[in-house]
Order: C-alpha cells, then structure tokens, then sequence
C-alpha cells in the first residue's frame, strides 16, 4: 500500500468515527506535526506509531492493509503510550550553524516527562531531542537535550525550527516584517525571515533543557 492509500483510508477510519486527526494523534501518542509531515510527504509512519494509530481505529494491521502484515518482529515500547513519557528522536538541531534534517524520524528512546509539563495542554505533544554545538551557550550546551512541543509559534522564546531546510534551535522574536533568529552566544550573527518566507518552519517552543552530565 502506498502512502496516500495509508492516509486516505486512515482519513476515512476517522471520519467514519466522528472524530478529527487530532484526536488520533493524541489518543495513539503520537506528534500532530509529524504526523502531518509525513502526509505533506507521503511516507507511511513508522511500525510503532502504525500500531498505535491501529490500535485507536480498533483495527489491526492485518484488517487495514488487508494482507498479512511485512512488519519486522518487533514489539512496541509500553512507554510509547504512557503520558508520562516523552519520545527521544535520533534528529540532532543545532546551535550552530545548522544541522540537515533527514525524511525520517526515528526513536531513540524515552524520557520521563518533567514535572513542570506534566499538563493536559502538553499532553501528546511533546518530543525531544540532542543538541549540537554552542550558539545558546551560555542557555544550552552542545549534548545537551532539549524537550519542545509541536504547537507552532506562540509567544518570543527558544524555539526548534526548520529553517532553509535545516534545524535549529534558537531564539525567536517577532519584529517588524518578520522574525530574528537570535543565538544566545554573541559569536554568532543572527539571521532573519521575512513574514512571507516559507523557508522557516516553527516546530514548536522549548519548555525545558536536560543539560548532560
């Protein structure tokens, strides 16, 4: 099955429920942005959240591919759908001066989720990943992990981003015609984006710094 195939039946699943994509995403777990991204995409997600997703439509792989399954043995994490976990991606964002951003997300792991995001609000829509380089030192240090939501643009602070289709992870404010792109460290120039560019993505803000040992 190719992916728009894997969308529109999952589409069609949700609207046969009365429910929204949203409501998918956070009852499996699983990012809206990313999630998203794959269908601006078209790549089918990974095995996890495919059963996951399954899982909440009440169907199986099997039922929804309608063959027998080609998955790799491979069982999902019980983590993976406890809301006091946070998903690891392999993705590294820069503090720097960019770092490429592949097609793929993959999971590297689980954190607990901080006591300070532990809200409805957050719920489903948090991630994190490590940090390379030492443009927000003295904020965040090259290693460190960062853990950000995926709701957009909501108010100037540290933000991951996409930005000429690499990622980073800096602070943002908003000015006059668009938006700074700001490095904590003064060693660095800051770059900014016009409102009309689609060369900025906003993932989403960081809410919290796990600075390495």
């Amino acid at each position: 099955m190719d992916a728009k195939l894997f969308w529109d039946k999952v589409k069609k699943a949700i609207s046969d429920q009365g429910k929204t994509f949203v409501w998918l995403c956070e009852q499996a777990g699983v990012s809206v942005q990313i999630m998203k991204n794959r269908i601006y995409k078209e790549r089918i997600p990974d095995v996890e959240d495919t059963l996951k997703m399954m899982a909440v439509l009440g169907t199986t792989v099997e039922e929804f591919f309608g063959v027998e399954a080609q998955f790799p043995a491979k069982t999902v994490m019980a983590c993976a759908a406890d809301s006091e976990k946070i998903p690891v991606f392999e993705q590294f964002f820069s503090c720097g001066n960019g770092q490429y951003v592949p097609d793929s997300e993959y999971i590297d792991g689980y954190i607990e989720v901080p006591d300070d995001l532990k809200s409805k609000r957050f719920q489903g829509h948090l991630a994190a990943s490590k940090i390379r380089g030492d443009s927000m030192e003295p904020t965040i240090f090259n290693g460190d992990t960062v853990i950000c939501d995926d709701l957009g643009y909501q108010e100037d602070g540290i933000y991951a981003i996409i930005f000429e289709e690499k990622g980073f992870v800096k602070r943002l404010q908003r000015v006059s015609g668009g938006v700074k792109i700001i490095s904590d460290n003064p060693a660095y120039e800051s770059m900014f984006a016009k409102n009309d560019t689609e060369e900025l993505k906003i993932i989403g803000k960081v809410h919290y710094v796990l600075h390495k040992v």
